[in-house]
């Protein structure tokens, strides 16, 4: 039985994690609450609810042989991570993801802040008997998931509002107003509340994506 048992374990234990993610690392800054800047290699990925006892984190290396710091979220002023920057609002509202990627630094600024979806519970019973009372173990993890992006604006990381539908071609033709260009596209809804990353990176570049908008 206890071979069975451990036997399942293992399976279950290499099934989880086929099923998620490597932790991948990126060349980046982090700037203390102290005021230290510290340059190195940075891992962030949106954590499951409950994962940390004491909020969101990052980990973080001086380089590839160095030991590795988790650095929580209240040590934290903000930090770049590979391509993006990472603002940390202390918004109570956002108290579970205060890390913010800041999507567009205008004065009136547009923030991304990425969740964990709930994946589907995975449960293995073993069934088994001990004595004259029937005993099973359970073996547990979490399968699929995902990262869901919610939007934020306002002046500062600590004073924002969620980007809602029926505020999208007021509030982007605000932020986005140092490209006329952009503005008519978000106004005659070329762009869409649905379609925030190619808007974004026609911002950025001037070049439509690849996808087709003739509708």
């Amino acid at each position: 039985m206890r071979k069975v048992v451990l036997l399942i374990i293992i399976i279950v234990s290499t099934f989880a994690a086929k099923a998620q993610p490597q932790r991948k690392w990126f060349e980046g800054t982090l700037y203390h609450t102290s005021g230290e800047i510290f340059d190195g290699l940075i891992s962030w990925a949106p954590p499951h609810k409950g994962e940390y006892e004491d909020g969101d984190r990052i980990l973080y290396c001086a380089d590839e042989k160095s030991e590795v710091f988790p650095i929580p979220y209240y040590k934290i002023k903000s930090f770049v991570m590979g391509e993006d920057s990472f603002v940390v609002s202390r918004n109570v509202l956002l108290k579970n993801s205060p890390f913010m990627i800041v999507s567009v630094d205008n004065p009136t600024k547009l923030f991304a802040v990425k969740t964990a979806k709930n994946g589907f519970p995975l449960i293995i019973n073993t069934g088994g008997f001990t004595g004259n009372v029937g005993m099973g173990v359970g073996v547990g993890t979490t399968i699929g998931g995902g990262t869901r992006t919610t939007y934020y604006y306002g002046p500062t990381q600590d004073k924002v509002i969620k980007l809602e539908k029926k505020q999208f071609i007021e509030v982007m033709s605000n932020i986005m107003a140092d490209k006329p260009e952009v503005v008519a596209k978000i106004k005659d809804k070329t762009f869409r509340y649905g379609d925030m990353e190619d808007l974004l990176t026609y911002y950025r570049t001037g070049q439509m994506p690849k996808k087709s908008y003739d509708y």
